[in-house]
């Protein structure tokens, strides 16, 4: 069977403030991302703004939600003790090789400990990225970007690759000056350095895009790339935007939170898989609708959650929105939500393994 290639790139703190509306700014820094052809745009919603980037990656990986789970709660330092039935272990048993990378520390939210555990193969960390641009401290999107390619272009031939990268560059704070990286993006009315210096790191995150795109429209083998973020900035970043489109970021209404939790996603694939624009979803179906754009066949779960999304197409720790664009508190919904919450509580907590 051919299987095409999937990398999923889940970018620190990406989001599209330009969404908001009363923003004036010198250039868009995702021009290239939000023009790219053949592929699916739309938004995700998370669970978390700010920080909390391991909640977006369990929700990715396992389809799991944190609707589910106590508030603040961190599942990879506190409920993944054991293998999981995750994408990559589910991926693993189409002979996909699965490769996590983070170009940060192996330890942070115990990703060493739980890559595995999901079914990664391989976990490769800031150690293993040789001679890498940094961007202010972090290493940047682009060395992200050819460590995605060497992965690639050293896989054995006709075996699928499934990589992972949970990337660094765009991190919080954004006070700080750096002689390494000057923000070439400003705000009109607007002298938030914070603001000029994250749009301008966004701005990187595009051209960094453009070239793994440009590089995969001339690869032999079908590969489908998945570009989203894992939460917005922090308000020092923020702010700013919410105050042109009058709204106070320490006073805001429960309406106007929700936009604090969207994200930006797009898939692109170099074949045929459609466009659409305006695709709303959230972070734990993400997975699932990426492989069936893609031609992947779905294990019971993803089967599951496909038809979850088709009654509930958001669910996060924020928010649940039924089809006809409702919203719903999920403890209120009996029937199929009790089905999703067994389902992932018999995945976490009692799939029998005895240690």
């Amino acid at each position: 069977v051919d299987h095409p290639n999937i990398v999923a790139i889940m970018n620190e703190s990406w989001a599209d403030f330009e969404d908001f509306g009363n923003l004036t700014l010198t250039e868009s820094p995702m021009n290239y991302i939000n023009s790219v052809s053949n592929a699916i745009h739309g938004h995700a919603y998370t669970s978390v703004f700010g920080a909390g980037t391991s909640t977006s990656e369990f929700e990715f990986l396992t389809g799991n939600s944190m609707n589910f789970l106590p508030s603040g709660s961190i599942p990879y330092q506190q409920y993944i003790n054991g293998d999981l039935k995750a994408l990559p272990d589910y991926l693993k048993t189409l002979g996909y090789q699965t490769i996590a990378t983070h170009p940060y520390n192996a330890g942070g939210w115990e990703r060493d400990t739980v890559y595995p555990m999901l079914g990664f193969n391989e976990s490769v960390f800031k150690d293993d990225y040789v001679n890498p641009q940094y961007v202010r401290q972090y290493i940047s999107d682009e060395s992200c970007v050819d460590k995605i390619i060497e992965f690639y272009e050293n896989k054995e031939k006709d075996v699928p690759l499934f990589v992972f990268n949970v990337t660094m560059q765009n991190h919080g704070g954004y006070q700080d000056q750096y002689g390494n990286f000057t923000p070439d993006i400003s705000v009109k009315d607007s002298t938030n350095f914070s603001l000029q210096q994250y749009l301008s790191l966004v701005k990187l995150s595009d051209s960094a895009l453009e070239h793994l795109i440009s590089y995969f429209e001339e690869a032999d083998e079908k590969t489908v790339i998945v570009f989203f973020g894992d939460h917005q900035p922090s308000d020092a970043v923020a702010s700013t935007v919410l105050a042109k489109n009058g709204m106070s970021w320490n006073h805001l209404t429960e309406e106007q939170q929700k936009l604090r939790y969207q994200v930006p996603y797009v898939v692109w694939a170099n074949y045929d898989i459609g466009e659409k624009t305006g695709a709303d979803t959230s972070v734990n179906y993400l997975a699932a609708e990426v492989l069936e754009r893609a031609g992947v066949p779905l294990d019971e779960y993803r089967s599951y959650l496909l038809h979850l999304k088709s009654e509930y197409p958001v669910i996060s720790a924020v928010r649940t929105v039924k089809a006809d664009g409702s919203e719903v508190r999920a403890s209120d919904e009996k029937d199929e939500m009790d089905i999703y919450r067994k389902l992932q509580y018999y995945e976490l907590f009692d799939h029998g393994t005895v240690n």
